[in-house]
């Protein structure tokens, strides 16, 4: 399969059973340049080494440049000392905060892949992660050290557990090792499945500085030592982990927001004089209509960037005006680092154009054929900033990378003859709750694990400020009350994947394979949304 020769920004073709066009990127090429990642962070921290690198907005806590790079290159030392290196992975299981960089960077530059996990997921959630990673070591903060153990004795997998607030690295600095290669893994990020439990998605150094080195050249995205980025998505989620590693590469300052209380979040904007915010559709919903915004000067802020799930062109308008800045859409995923950064100028109601180096098609599900301009249909995309492909699960890569490095998104979209992005709808089955991916698969596993619970069922509800939530259709065995089943979950699901409805029904619709109809309940969820007439 051979990508066409036409200028960039339009779609090429090619030749073969799939034949038809394909999209390139029109942001200027990014020159090859293996590297790490760690050392694209303390390379940019020597040059700015007296400046504030990473600010704790709850404390006012900061972590100098030149802080930063001693205390990684220390920790990297100290895990090198205890055999642990290129090979091995380093879990981390915490809240945004200064030190998260440190442990981060450093487990990276010992030549380590990190792992990282939402404070918020359960013991028997962790668990199942850590069966995969078999991490070496896990940093930990005081809200996950609990689970954190619970889910290492539950995966009988032994290693030390450290805290952030005191992560070691007494040890002078060593010399780097020279073993490593650019294609060795640097961070693995759960993705929720449609069919299945979560996946880690395995992204190399040379992936994760192609992600870098493009950003820094697409117009809008582009960061510099004067900006002040306040993150409110956690570092363990891939947009977030971008955002830090971007904004620590351009030398900004990066604010961590460890929990995401509206007022607290504004002030953080205001007493750091943020200039660039990223954020999930809902956040951007409060920004542009909630009336405590009002009382916060914010006129620091010049963009307002919003990611991890599809956003209302007028909602964005609205915040757009309120605010006085930019606010642009983006699209990536799990997958794929920022694949379609805002385009510059804007074009509401895209997420955006193919970022550098990136190719995308739209492919007809049903047939396969590639499609033209404004056609909907799956978005492909291929590039050097796709994954390698899921941890130790060789069938699951298969079904999303076919061999010519094509990622299947699971993304119903069109791309225009300018070569802006716009999505449709979704093939997959994921459930976005304010930016939140939950695999209906996982949590009706837990549900037909109660013993009153005979099938079930869940699809997701549109709602107003998350875009849409979990509610779960069950068949019932015997008797059970909807708040015993509530319950139920509770122990065993992070916050967002908790339903948040319980609909008993006498069967569960499925087709002859066993699947569940799934596309049934979605229409029946939407039918229910519309007012009555």
């Amino acid at each position: 399969m051979t990508s066409g020769t036409t200028a960039p920004g339009r779609p090429g073709r090619t030749v073969g059973a799939m034949e038809g066009p394909i999209w390139h990127s029109a942001l200027p090429a990014v020159e090859p340049a293996p590297a790490f990642v760690d050392g694209e962070i303390l390379r940019a921290a020597e040059r700015h080494a007296d400046r504030p690198a990473v600010v704790d907005a709850a404390t006012g806590w900061a972590l100098t440049f030149g802080e930063l790079a001693d205390g990684a290159r220390r920790l990297a030392a100290d895990l090198r000392g205890r055999g642990i290196g290129r090979g091995d992975v380093v879990a981390i299981v915490a809240a945004s905060c200064a030190r998260y960089a440190v442990a981060l960077y450093g487990a990276q530059a010992a030549g380590a892949a990190v792992a990282s996990a939402n404070a918020a997921l359960t013991a028997p959630e962790l668990a199942r992660q850590f069966a995969r990673t078999r991490p070496r070591v896990v940093f930990v903060d005081g809200g996950s050290a609990a689970a954190a153990a619970e889910a290492l004795a539950a995966a009988g997998v032994g290693c030390e557990v450290r805290q952030l607030d005191d992560p070691g690295g007494r040890r002078s600095v060593t010399p780097d090792d020279p073993s490593r290669r650019h294609d060795d893994l640097a961070f693995l990020f759960p993705s929720s499945g449609t069919t299945g439990l979560p996946k880690l998605a395995a992204h190399t150094h040379a992936g994760a500085t192609a992600f870098l080195r493009a950003i820094a050249v697409s117009g809008s995205m582009g960061l510099s030592p004067a900006d002040v980025v306040a993150i409110p998505v956690p570092f363990t989620h891939l947009y977030g982990s971008a955002m830090l590693s971007h904004g620590l590469r351009s030398g900004a300052t990066v604010v961590a927001i460890a929990a995401l209380d509206l007022e607290r979040f504004l002030a953080a904007l205001r007493d750091h004089a943020a200039t660039v915010v990223p954020v999930t559709p809902p956040v951007v919903l409060a920004l542009a209509r909630h009336p405590a915004v009002g009382a916060f000067d914010l006129s620091s802020l010049r963009l307002v960037i919003s990611g991890a799930a599809p956003g209302a062109p007028e909602v964005q308008d609205e915040a757009e005006a309120r605010l006085g800045c930019r606010v642009v859409d983006v699209l990536g995923s799990t997958e794929a680092w920022c694949y379609a950064p805002a385009a510059e100028p804007p074009v509401r109601g895209s997420v955006g154009a193919l970022g550098s180096g990136m190719d995308g098609v739209i492919v007809d599900p049903a047939t396969g054929a590639r499609l033209g301009p404004d056609r909907p249909g799956e978005l492909w995309v291929r590039g050097p900033q796709v994954m390698a492909g899921y941890l130790g699960d060789e069938a699951a890569t298969a079904a999303t990378l076919d061999r010519d490095g094509w990622l299947r998104t699971g993304d119903v979209c069109s791309l225009d003859a300018a070569g802006n992005l716009f999505i449709v709808d979704r093939l997959k089955e994921l459930i976005k709750v304010g930016g939140y991916s939950v695999a209906p698969a996982e949590v009706e596993r837990e549900l037909v694990a109660h013993p009153a619970v005979a099938d079930a069922a869940v699809v997701g509800r549109p709602d107003p400020e998350l875009g849409e939530v979990p509610v779960a259709y069950v068949a019932l065995g015997q008797p059970v009350a909807r708040d015993e089943l509530l319950a139920w979950l509770a122990g065993r699901l992070a916050p967002w994947k908790q339903v948040r409805d319980v609909i008993v029904t006498e069967r569960i619709p499925r087709g002859p394979t066993g699947k569940i109809l799934r596309r049934d309940l979605i229409e029946r969820e939407r039918a229910a949304a519309q007012p009555a007439r």
